[in-house]
C-alpha cells in the first residue's frame, strides 16, 4: 500500500504519518504500507508521476496548488483513477464537503481530527478498494 500525504504543515503530515503507520500493520496489512509526503499540489503530482499511490491524504488550502486543484488533475488521468483520495482539511462545511465528493474525492475528515476518526476512514476507503 502506497500512501501519499499532502499538507503545507509539517505538523500535520508528521501526525497523518504516524497515524497511518499504526492503521496498516499485520495482521490485517502484512505487506504494511510505504509513506510519501508532498507539502503542496505540485510536489503531490510529481509525486504521482513517480509511484503508484493507492491512497492520498489531502489538505484542501495549499500554496502553488490547491487541494481541489489536485483532486481535478487526479481525476484526470486515466492511470491514476484507482486512487482514492481522502480529503483532511479544515473546510468542514457541507458544500465544501459535497463539492469535493462531486469532483471525485472518496473520503473526507475535518481538522482537527482524532486517530479513532482517521481509522475509520482508511477503513471505509481500503474496504471499498478490495471489492
Amino acid at each position: 500500500m502506497n500512501v501519499l500525504i499532502v499538507d503545507d504543515s509539517k505538523i500535520v503530515r508528521r501526525v497523518l504519518t504516524n497515524t497511518v503507520k499504526r492503521f496498516f500493520v499485520a495482521p490485517s496489512w502484512p505487506e504494511g504500507c510505504t509513506i510519501y509526503e508532498a507539502e503542496d499540489g505540485l510536489v503531490a503530482m510529481e509525486m504521482m508521476k513517480k509511484h503508484q499511490i493507492n491512497i492520498m491524504l489531502l489538505d484542501w488550502n495549499m500554496p502553488n496548488m490547491t487541494g481541489e486543484e489536485v483532486v481535478g488533475a487526479v481525476r484526470a488521468n486515466k492511470e491514476w483513477h484507482k486512487t482514492r483520495i481522502i480529503m483532511a482539511t479544515t473546510e468542514g462545511g457541507k458544500d465544501s464537503v459535497l463539492k469535493m465528493i462531486k469532483k471525485g474525492a472518496n473520503g473526507y475528515m475535518v481538522k482537527p481530527f482524532q486517530e479513532e476518526a482517521i481509522f475509520k476512514t482508511l477503513e471505509t476507503v481500503t474496504a471499498r478498494m478490495q471489492k
